[in-house]
């Protein structure tokens, strides 16, 4: 596996009820999908979805993605499963915006493939961060 593969035997610290979890996925900054380890979507939130159909949860994550992108995700799937890649990035600058889309193979406490986590996230802003600073004055 990869260097940038994170530790899975991370202590637990508390636990979420069903509720806190998804209050804590609508309030972070980025976009989320999660298909599971059969390449099923499962789980969808944010902006760049919204006009996705909710038929799309409980088929192929393929479906969801236009032809040319299918090479990348079936390449991008056969190494998260092979154990091969962690983690692969694409980002794009479209209407003045860029975009940052995070893949990441999800993996048991035994490594075990379980899926894909999607994270889209506009870093327009975060691109002119220099040096040290807050944004609370």
């Amino acid at each position: 596996m990869t260097s940038d593969h994170p530790s899975h035997k991370l202590p637990e610290a508390g636990t979420l009820t069903a509720k806190q979890m998804d209050l804590v996925i609508r309030h972070l900054p980025v976009e989320v999908s999660l298909a599971d380890e059969h390449d099923v979507l499962v789980y969808w939130h944010g902006p760049t979805f919204d006009d996705c159909d909710p038929a799309f949860i409980g088929r192929d994550l393929r479906a969801c993605h236009n032809a040319t992108s299918r090479v990348a995700i079936d390449r991008m799937l056969a190494e998260f499963l092979a154990g091969t890649r962690d983690r692969v990035r694409f980002w794009q600058v479209e209407d003045g915006r860029q975009t940052l889309a995070q893949y990441t193979a999800v993996r048991d406490d035994d490594g075990t493939y379980c899926g894909i986590l999607e994270t889209v996230q506009d870093i327009t802003d975060l691109r002119t961060m220099d040096g040290r600073g807050n944004d609370l004055d």
